[in-house]
């Protein structure tokens, strides 16, 4: 899943026009007729609407869609490891406020209640990971063993996956950070 930018964020309709800034060509109004964008005037400013939905009018920035899209994110399953060093195994649930950790070699769970800062600091971090934005699968195809990872983003319609084989994303030692952070145990 990327950030969905051209979907309503009221109904979830895909009828969205780019609002265009600037002095329009013939072409722009053209556009605009067929619905393809929408002009915005020739003054911008950081809170100007960045999207346009045809139907209802409704406005938007990308900063409104990624929130949007974060906040559809309800939990969170991720584990890390290897078949010598054991897996690290991390829930976290937003709603019932809950994180279970786990560790394979030792066979203890540990559970903590979240609290309500302690998980908006979390989807900030998240976002900050720019995790919704990872792709589905990295795999080093030249090693056969190692350290394999999944994760699982709990949504209220489809959950996500995410996974590698001896691959990571860019921001994967800081979304490791981000999990040591919210349980207070290691996450590698």
């Amino acid at each position: 899943m990327t950030i969905r930018y051209k979907k309503c964020i009221t109904c979830g309709s895909l009828d969205v026009a780019k609002i265009i800034y600037g002095y329009p060509t013939a072409d722009a109004f053209k556009e605009q007729e067929e619905g393809k964008i929408k002009l915005g005037g020739c003054v911008i400013s950081e809170d100007s609407p960045q999207y346009h939905w045809n139907k209802c009018g409704e406005k938007w920035t990308a900063d409104v869609a990624i929130d949007a899209d974060y906040n559809e994110i309800i939990g969170l399953r991720a584990s890390v490891g290897g078949y010598f060093e054991g897996y690290y195994d991390v829930t976290i649930h937003f709603q019932n406020k809950k994180l279970i950790w786990k560790y394979s070699l030792d066979g203890d769970a540990v559970e903590k209640e979240l609290s309500d800062k302690g998980i908006t600091t979390f989807i900030s971090g998240l976002k900050v990971v720019n995790f919704l934005n990872w792709k589905r699968r990295y795999e080093e195809p030249n090693v056969l063993d190692g350290t394999q990872w999944e994760v699982e983003i709990i949504r209220e319609k489809r959950n996500l996956k995410r996974s590698g084989s001896n691959k990571f994303p860019d921001e994967w030692e800081s979304f490791c950070e981000l999990i040591k952070t919210i349980s207070g145990l290691e996450f590698t």
